[in-house]
């Protein structure tokens, strides 16, 4: 609920319908983020009373050390890998935390981590940059001119 209001709070400016004509469709940029962080905030509500309320006992949440692990193994690297988009950029993240999931939870042979690395940031890009003309984070790579992204 925290961080569904955190968001609520940090997209509110754009949350209602512009009657005034100055935004392209009557929606604004905060429009999307606002009413889907105030819909995760509801069901979180939804949740947090129903747990309250209820009297049965179910189970753990973690049923042992190898579950609460295998959650730490999946958001860990995404961490990781947001905090680091300041440096290497969204391009580069991308193509590390693909080839990480790729290998290490799918298995994938060398080959097709190698293919999902470079193929999706570059069809990123291409979709972005040159289809929406919507710049995203760069590394300090872009800034060296050592990478297009």
């Amino acid at each position: 609920m925290i961080l569904a209001a955190v968001a609520m709070v940090d997209s509110r400016a754009g949350a209602l319908v512009d009657t005034s004509g100055t935004e392209p469709g009557g929606i604004g940029a905060g429009f999307y983020p606002f009413w889907s962080a105030a819909l995760m905030f509801g069901c979180a509500v939804v949740v947090a009373a129903t747990a309250r309320t209820s009297k049965r006992e179910g189970p753990p949440a973690f049923e042992n050390r190898a579950a609460a692990l295998a959650v730490l193994k999946i958001v860990a690297p995404m961490v990781i890998a947001a905090a680091s988009i300041i440096w290497l950029g969204f391009y580069v993240v991308s193509a590390l935390y693909m080839a990480l999931f790729a290998r290490w939870i799918g298995h994938y042979r060398w080959v097709w981590v190698l293919a999902l690395a470079i193929g999706m940031p570059v069809g990123i890009y291409i979709a972005f940059e040159v289809g929406f003309r919507v710049g995203l984070p760069k590394s300090f790579l872009y800034d060296q001119g050592l990478l297009p992204f």
